[in-house]
């Protein structure tokens, strides 16, 4: 293996670290370099490996549905040829996650189950990255608690403790909707205490949201506040841009009085 087919292979795997941690400008970043510096002739692979990474992270960043697709589409041309057929099916879920966040709702959904079906015992990742879309609540218009379900029973086989925090976090979701919010803030909780051991930035700042909304429902401003101050320096680290605005209209409006006596319980 020639030093620099290793040096980016080694850059691949801090991709996936960065992704984990969601550290989306720094993953992209080291994807863009990839792409700047592996020739897609001499590297292929490598090459096809930062462009659907790449896409996968400019989803979640926000970035252009167009730049998205195109770096998708080279992509699976690549696997394609390459034969690789295990990559093709994450291109496909990659294209799911655009779906969803461009509205396509029904085809975001049939795509994540299909590749679910494929990857099945044959790539742990990918069948984990769809389940995870699907147990997410807030995206779909009907409720459904089995992909939550499948998410844990699945990640807790495989001793995966990212999958396993995520569906309970997942099933917090349902509680609410179910307005059994005891259970929701047990499960937060443990949700909460795995990201901040794995620090995963933005599922913690998620549990902090969702924690905080609890709080002042219950007119626990105080608590609220500490909740979402937690939270937005979690999605700025996580670039969740629509998040930090969410967390801003929050704070506004509970007042500057109640923001103010958070600041001073800090100094203290």
């Amino acid at each position: 293996m020639s030093g620099g087919h290793y040096d980016h292979c080694i850059m691949i795997e801090q991709v996936e670290i960065h992704k984990f941690t969601s550290e989306y400008k720094e993953a992209h970043k080291i994807c863009i370099q990839i792409l700047q510096e592996a020739p897609p002739t001499q590297k292929p692979y490598i090459y096809a490996l930062a462009l659907a990474n790449a896409a996968e992270i400019e989803v979640s960043m926000g970035t252009s549905k167009n730049d998205v697709l195109e770096k998708v589409d080279t992509a699976r041309q690549f696997f394609t040829k390459l034969r690789c057929a295990r990559d093709v099916i994450f291109c496909d879920a990659v294209l799911a996650d655009l779906h969803w966040r461009e509205g396509n709702i029904l085809a975001a959904k049939s795509l994540l189950q299909r590749c679910i079906k494929i990857s099945m015992g044959k790539a742990i990742h990918i069948t984990r990255y769809c389940l995870e879309q699907l147990s997410d609540v807030s995206r779909w218009t009907s409720i459904d608690s089995s992909s939550a379900i499948v998410l844990l029973v699945y990640s807790v086989k495989l001793r995966e403790k990212l999958g396993i925090h995520k569906a309970l976090q997942f099933l917090g979701d349902l509680f609410i909707i179910r307005d059994d919010e005891e259970t929701a803030i047990i499960l937060y909780t443990l949700a909460l205490t795995g990201f901040t051991e794995l620090d995963v930035h933005r599922s913690r700042g998620e549990c902090m949201l969702r924690l905080g909304d609890i709080s002042k429902r219950h007119s626990d401003l105080s608590k609220a506040v500490e909740h979402w101050e937690t939270a937005r320096p979690l999605f700025e680290r996580s670039s969740q841009t629509k998040q930090v605005q969410n967390i801003d209209e929050r704070l506004a409006s509970v007042g500057e009085d109640v923001r103010e006596q958070y600041r001073k319980t800090l100094a203290c």
